[in-house]
C-alpha cells in the first residue's frame, strides 16, 4: 500500500514497514505514553525520557539527522568465529539477509537475519507506566548448533538534556545491581533542572533508574570503558573484538552505561526469548513501584496487546473510507497518533527536543481530541489559563517539572484560547466549561469566559492609530521579532485572526451570560477592524503583511523580497474580510505565486539579506523554514480558504500538495521525510534541497492537517452542537463514509456523488446510534 523504494504502509495504513533502512534521513517513531518516552529509528537510533524529554533524559542520545549513531542497542557475537553484528542497523551496520522496521502505534518492531539467526525485537511503552519494554526472539536457522553471546548496551545521562558538561555529570551518577530481579539501579546524586525555590545545584534526581531482565545475564558492567577500550569504537569494542566475561563493575566515578551480556546455546532451529525493561521509579514509592513492576515484565505479550488496544480503539472513535487511501492512513491513523504521541504526551522528537507546552502550539494541537475524547481538549484550555495573567498576557511557552515559562511580546498567544474555547463549545455545546474556574498566573482566579475575556480585551487595547493590530515581538510568526519591537509595528495577519475571534465571541457573549453589550461591542470592533483592513492593508492583489515600527510595508509588490505572504491572504477568506468573487479572485493570486507542487509557500521570494528589523526569519538560509519555504502549519489554512471561497477542485488540489505519503511516492530521496507524518516544513525554490521535507513529527501542521481534511474537504464538522455535512469533493472522488463520535453517539455518515463532475449536490445519509 502507496509503497517506495523504502517501505510502504501496512496493517491498513496503521503501520509502515521499512524494508531499506537507508533511508535519506532517519524516519523514526516517537511513542509516548504522557510520562515515558522513547523515540527511535529504522537504524536503531533514538533516546528515552520521562516526562520531559529535556529536563530529565534518562538516556544519552547526539543529534544528528545524518549520521544517526546514537541509540540503545543490541548485539550479537558468535563465540565460535568471533564474527559480531548488531540486530539493527547501527553502530555495526551488518549485510541483512533480511530487515524490515515496522513503525506503528505504540510500539516498534525489527525483524532482521544475519549470519544464520533470525532476530525479531519489538519495542513498546505500556500506558501508565513510567518505562518502556522489549521482547528479543533470536533463532537459529544456520541448520548448525551456535555459541552466541547477546550483549546489551546504553548510556545513561539521568538529567538534563544536552549533557554539556559530561565529564562533570558523570560524577554524580552511582549503579548497583540487583541479584534478585537481574536489574541494573542507578541514581544520580546531583539533578540540574530548575525547579521553583528549590536549592540549586544541590538536589538529587529523586527517581531510580532500572534496567532488568527476565533472564539472568552471564555478566555485566556499568563502565564504558570495559566494552570498548580506550579510542575504540563498535568496529573494534573490546567487548565484541575479544569476547569473554564483563567484570560486573558497578558504583561511581566512570562514564555509567548498562550493559549485559548472555552467553547463549542455540542448538540448530531453537529459539530464545528474552526481555527487558528500561524504566524510572519515584524513589519515595520505589519499593512498592519496583516489585510492581518486576511481575509486569513476566507478561510483556499482555503489555504490548493492551498497548496495540489502546491505540487503535483511540483512532478507531473516527474513520474514514475515501477514494484516497493516503488520506485514509493519515486521518484513521497517523495525523491522530502524532499530535497525540508526539506533540501533545511527548513534545519531542528528532529535529526539536524541548519538552516544553507552547501556549498557542499545544491548544492548537488539542483540538485533535474534540470528535474523539473532547474533555481532553477542555483539559488543556483549563491548563493553558492557568499560565495567564489577569491582564490577559500570557506564557509564549512553559516546561512542566520546572513550571518556568517566558512571558513575552508576541502577540497572537493569548487569543488561541478563545479561538479554541470557541471551538469546543461548537463541538460539545458544553456552556459550562465557561463557568468553571482556573487560577491566574499572578495569583486569583477567574472563569474560563473571564479568562478569554482577558486575551480579548488586552488585544483591544493594541491598536495603532488605524485601527489595526499592533505586531509586537511577532504574530504567528515567531520569526517576524523585529518588526514590531517598540508596539508601532501593524500585524495583518493578527487583524483578521482578531476578526474571526471577535465574531465567534460576540456570539458566545450573546448566548451565555446575556452580556449583549460586549456582543455589540465586538462586533462593531470586528466591523471597524475589517474596513481598517479593507482601507489600508489592500493593495488592489493581495494584503499586506505588515508595518515595521518605522511604517515600512512588508508584502507588498513593491518589495524586492517578502512580496506576497500565505497568511493575510488565506485568513483575508477565512475571517470573512474579503467574500464571494473577491475571495475566489484573491486566491487565485495566491495559488499563482505561492502554490508549488511540494505545497504552499508562506511567502515568495525568500529574503536573502539579513534585515533585524524584520526579524530572525531573514537570517535563514533562503527558502529555509520560515523564510520562504513551505511551512506546513500555515499552508493547511489554504485548505480552509478553498473551501470557504467555494474552490472544490482546489480543495483537494491543495490536500494532495500536502500529503506526505504522495510527495514521498513521488520522489522519497528529494522529499527525504517520513511518509506517514507531516513536516514542518519542505524547502522552497531558493533553497539548494527544494522539496526537502525536514522537522518532521514535532509540528503543528498535524492536528490541522486533520481538521482541515475532516471538516473541509469532506466537509463534516460540528457547529453549535449540530452536525453539518457539507463536502468539497473532487471530480474524479464517487464519495466517501465517515465514522465518528457526535457529542458522545456514534454515527455513520455516507456521501455519495456521480464521478467525473464537480458537485454542490450529494447524496448524504447519517446513521446515528441511539
Amino acid at each position: 500500500m502507496l509503497k517506495n523504494k523504502y517501505g510502504y504502509f501496512s496493517d491498513g495504513g496503521a503501520s509502515y514497514t521499512i524494508t531499506n533502512w537507508r533511508t535519506p534521513r532517519p524516519w523514526i517513531n516517537v511513542i509516548s505514553n504522557g510520562r515515558w518516552g522513547v523515540t527511535i529509528s529504522q537504524a536503531g537510533g533514538g533516546y528515552s525520557w520521562l516526562e520531559h524529554s529535556m529536563l530529565n533524559r534518562i538516556t544519552r542520545w547526539q543529534q544528528d539527522t545524518v549520521g544517526d549513531h546514537c541509540g540503545k542497542f543490541l548485539l550479537l557475537r558468535d563465540n565460535d568465529t568471533g564474527r559480531s553484528w548488531s540486530i539493527t542497523p547501527q553502530p555495526l551496520k551488518p549485510a541483512f539477509q533480511k530487515y524490515s522496521c515496522v513503525h506503528s502505534m505504540g510500539y516498534t518492531v525489527f525483524n532482521t537475519q544475519a549470519f544464520g539467526i533470525e532476530a525479531e525485537w519489538t519495542i513498546f511503552v505500556p500506558q501508565g507506566m513510567d518505562c518502556e519494554v522489549w521482547t528479543l526472539k533470536l533463532k537459529n536457522i544456520s541448520g548448525k548448533n551456535r555459541n552466541i553471546s547477546l550483549v546489551s548496551y546504553l548510556e545513561l545521562l539521568l538529567g538534563v538534556f544536552p549533557d554539556w558538561h559530561r565529564e562533570f555529570h558523570n560524577l554524580f551518577v552511582k549503579t548497583r545491581f540487583d541479584k534478585k530481579t537481574n536489574a541494573v539501579l542507578a541514581d544520580s546524586n546531583l539533578w540540574t533542572a530548575p525547579l521553583p525555590g528549590d536549592a540549586g545545584w544541590n538536589k538529587g534526581w529523586p527517581f531510580t533508574c532500572l534496567f532488568a531482565s527476565n533472564a539472568k545475564p552471564s555478566s555485566f558492567t556499568c563502565d564504558k570503558e570495559e566494552i570498548f577500550g580506550a579510542y575504540n569504537s563498535w568496529h573494534d569494542a573490546r567487548i565484541l573484538k575479544h569476547g569473554g566475561s564483563l567484570s560486573g563493575r558497578t558504583g561511581m566515578g566512570f562514564e555509567p552505561v548498562v550493559s549485559m551480556k548472555f552467553d547463549l546455546e542455540l542448538p540448530a532451529g531453537a529459539s530464545k526469548e528474552i526481555n527487558f525493561m528500561l524504566g524510572a521509579l519515584k524513589k519515595d514509592t520505589f519499593n512498592k513501584d519496583y516489585q510492581a513492576y518486576m511481575k509486569a515484565l513476566k507478561k510483556p505479550r499482555a503489555l504490548l496487546e493492551e498497548t496495540k488496544e489502546h491505540w487503535l480503539e483511540l483512532c478507531n472513535r473516527f474513520k474514514v473510507k475515501t477514494p484516497e487511501p493516503a488520506i485514509d492512513a493519515l486521518v484513521n491513523y497517523w495525523l491522530k497518533y502524532q499530535t497525540i504521541s508526539c506533540r501533545m504526551l511527548g513534545r519531542t522528537a528528532y529535529y526539536q527536543c524541548g519538552g516544553a507546552f507552547g501556549f498557542r502550539d499545544q491548544l492548537q494541537d488539542s483540538q485533535i481530541y474534540l470528535p474523539l475524547e473532547p474533555a481532553k481538549t477542555k483539559a488543556q484550555i483549563k491548563m493553558h489559563s492557568a499560565h495567564q495573567k489577569k491582564d490577559g498576557t500570557v506564557h509564549h511557552w512553559w516546561h512542566p517539572i520546572s513550571e518556568e515559562g517566558r512571558f513575552t511580546d508576541i502577540s497572537d498567544d493569548l487569543l488561541w484560547l478563545p479561538f479554541v474555547v470557541a471551538n469546543y463549545l461548537h463541538e460539545t455545546a458544553d456552556y459550562r466549561i465557561l463557568k468553571e474556574k482556573a487560577p491566574y498566573y499572578d495569583g486569583g482566579s477567574g472563569t474560563i469566559y473571564e479568562h478569554c475575556l482577558a486575551s480579548i480585551e488586552r488585544v483591544l487595547k493594541r491598536l495603532s492609530p488605524r485601527g489595526l493590530t499592533l505586531m509586537g515581538e511577532g504574530d504567528w510568526n515567531d520569526g517576524l521579532n523585529g518588526v514590531g519591537v517598540k508596539w508601532k509595528g501593524e500585524s495583518m495577519w493578527l487583524a483578521q485572526f482578531f476578526v474571526t475571534v471577535l465574531n465567534s465571541f460576540a456570539e458566545i457573549c450573546a448566548k451565555t451570560d446575556k452580556d449583549t453589550k460586549r456582543a455589540l461591542r465586538y462586533t462593531i470592533e470586528s466591523r471597524k477592524l475589517k474596513e481598517a483592513l479593507l482601507k489600508h492593508a489592500f493593495d488592489g492583489k493581495w494584503f499586506m503583511l505588515a508595518t515595521k515600527d518605522s511604517g515600512e510595508v512588508l508584502g507588498i509588490n513593491s518589495c524586492k523580497q517578502g512580496k506576497i505572504h500565505l497568511n493575510p491572504q488565506t485568513w483575508a477568506v477565512i475571517s470573512g474580510v474579503v467574500e464571494g468573487a473577491q475571495a475566489k479572485k484573491l486566491l487565485a493570486v495566491t495559488e499563482d505565486r505561492l502554490y508549488r507542487d511540494y505545497g504552499v509557500l508562506l511567502f515568495t521570494p525568500a529574503y536573502s539579506v539579513v534585515d533585524k528589523n524584520i526579524g530572525y526569519l531573514t537570517r535563514y538560509a533562503p527558502g529555509i523554514r520560515e523564510n520562504g519555504g513551505v511551512y506546513t502549519h500555515a499552508a493547511t489554512w489554504a485548505i480552509w480558504a478553498q473551501a470557504l471561497a467555494g474552490n472544490t477542485e482546489k480543495v483537494y488540489d491543495t490536500v494532495a500538495r500536502l500529503c506526505p505519503p504522495l510527495l514521498s511516492m513521488k520522489d522519497p530521496d528529494k522529499y527525504k521525510g517520513e511518509p506517514y507524518v507531516t513536516p514542518g516544513n519542505i524547502e522552497g525554490p531558493e533553497s539548494i534541497n527544494e522539496g526537502k521535507g525536514a522537522w518532521t513529527w514535532y509540528s503543528g501542521s498535524s492536528a490541522w492537517l486533520f481538521k482541515c481534511i475532516t471538516e473541509r474537504l469532506l466537509g463534516v464538522r460540528v457547529e453549535n452542537g449540530r452536525l453539518v455535512v457539507d463536502p468539497k469533493l473532487p471530480a474524479h472522488w464517487s464519495g466517501f463514509t465517515m465514522e465518528r463520535l457526535v457529542r458522545g453517539r456514534k454515527t455513520r455518515i455516507t456521501v455519495e456523488k456521480p464521478v467525473g463532475v464537480v458537485s454542490e449536490k450529494y447524496t448524504i445519509k447519517v446513521t446515528t446510534q441511539v
